[in-house]
This record gives C-alpha cells, sequence and structure tokens, in this order.
C-alpha cells in the first residue's frame, strides 16, 4: 500500500512538522498570486472543490469571494492541516453557510452536485505519474462545461537538485521565522525537499525542525499533456505561473 502524506503525518512526519509553521512561512507574494488567479473561476459559480487546501488560506478567500448560494467542498485528508483548517472556518460566518470540509482523498472524495470549478494548489506533486492521469478524470469529469481547473506551475521543472536558500516568513511577538530549503534528486522524476523550519529571536535560532517531502516533477508541457488528454481546453486567460484548464461547453 502507498504511504500518502496524510499517513505520514499521523506519524509524525511531513506536514505534521509542517504545519504549526505553514501560515507563518507561506510566501506572501506567492498566496497573493494564486488568490488572483481564483477571479478566472465562473462569476456565477456556485460549486467549487478545493483539494488539499492545508490551513484554509485560499478557502477563506474563495468563502469571501463566491456568492451567498455557493458551496465550497474542501477535502483535507491529512488530520493536522484539517484542524487548523476548521479552527480557521469555524470563526467565519460565511464558511458557515458555504464550507464542507471532507476528509477523503483526491481519489476517493465524492461529489453529489456538478463543480464550476477544482482548485488544486500545492498538491499534485505528491501525485505519480501512474496516478495523475485518475486524478486529472475525476475532477475534469465533475466539473460542468464551461466549469475550470486550476493548479499552479510547478518549480523545478525537471528532476534537479535545488541549492539551499532561506525563504523569510513573518514575525509573531518576540519571534520571527524563516525556512531554509534544499531539494535533491531522488529518482528519475523525483526530488526531495529538505525543509529546515526555524524560530528565531532576533539572529539567535532558538529552535530548528526539519521536514522531507519526496515530491514528482511535473512540467507545464507533460501537465498540458495530461490535462488535453483528461478532455480540457486551456483558458485563454490563464497568468504565466498557473494553469487553468476549462471542461468544454
Amino acid at each position: 500500500m502507498t504511504t500518502t502524506e496524510a499517513d505520514r503525518a499521523d506519524q509524525g512526519l511531513g506536514y505534521a512538522v509542517n504545519a504549526p509553521y505553514y501560515d507563518l512561512i507561506f510566501p506572501e507574494q506567492v498566496r497573493d498570486f494564486l488568490a488572483a488567479a481564483l477571479r478566472l473561476l465562473p462569476e456565477d459559480a456556485r460549486a467549487v472543490a478545493e483539494i488539499g487546501p492545508g490551513t484554509g488560506q485560499f478557502t477563506e478567500i474563495l468563502a469571501g469571494m463566491l456568492g451567498p448560494e455557493a458551496e465550497i467542498f474542501a477535502i483535507e485528508p491529512a488530520r493536522v492541516m484539517r484542524a487548523a483548517l476548521v479552527t480557521r472556518l469555524a470563526r467565519l460566518p460565511e464558511a458557515a453557510r458555504k464550507v464542507t470540509v471532507l476528509l477523503e482523498d483526491a481519489l476517493t472524495a465524492q461529489m453529489d452536485v456538478p463543480l464550476d470549478g477544482v482548485v488544486l494548489f500545492n498538491l499534485i506533486m505528491h501525485f505519480s505519474p501512474a496516478d495523475r492521469p485518475a486524478l486529472w478524470k475525476k475532477w475534469a469529469e465533475a466539473l460542468r462545461p464551461g466549469g475550470v481547473l486550476l493548479v499552479e506551475s510547478q518549480f523545478p521543472q525537471t528532476a534537479v537538485a535545488v541549492p539551499p536558500s532561506v525563504v523569510p516568513g513573518r514575525s509573531l511577538g518576540r519571534h520571527r521565522y524563516e525556512t531554509l530549503s534544499r531539494a535533491e534528486t531522488v529518482g528519475e522524476d523525483l526530488i526531495r525537499w529538505v525543509m529546515t523550519y526555524r524560530t528565531l529571536r532576533g539572529d539567535v535560532v532558538m529552535r530548528e525542525e526539519t521536514a522531507e517531502f519526496d515530491c514528482h516533477v511535473v512540467s507545464d508541457e507533460t501537465l498540458a499533456a495530461e490535462l488535453t488528454a483528461a478532455g480540457l481546453e486551456p483558458h485563454p486567460d490563464a497568468p504565466e505561473g498557473v494553469q487553468v484548464w476549462r471542461r468544454p461547453r
């Protein structure tokens, strides 16, 4: 049986290490860029699935931008992430009406309404080339005609080592947070991200925790071929850096 990231989190690995830092170290520029891409969802969207919402940063944005009758299905199998997600949503009045949190994963969650949008941010690197066709087929078929699927372009585009770099995060009280990230090649289409999360007071490191994630590399060219095979067509207004595909009308 394949071990998923949700399984690893239950074992204290991966997202179990990452979760306490997630919102503090998520780059604001990336968040704002991806949030802007959500505007390509149909204006009258009534049902949207967000797969792998994590702590709910984009779920909150969707809840605020979609109309009062819209439904959002937030599909999050990792317990530690789901705890943060539900905590965030519990304080949002609009979420009480709109958001349903599902604990299934991307391949087992079932929708009982046609979807206007499917959002897969920070997710597809966890799916192998053998698993992705089923992923695309499932969610392409779940879309109503004219519905859109959004996924960000992946980095890196090929399986190469990524040298260490420090990504600054936010401050909280007396502490500030940052991530030291690097990646090594572990297979033909597989890299291992090694993420060290640091808590600092001034320039003194108070705590370090490291998580590793084995991630499948998928290029824009490969994504385009797979999504075309699933019966989707490219959206003409997709910004560079985001793959936006729609089901033909």
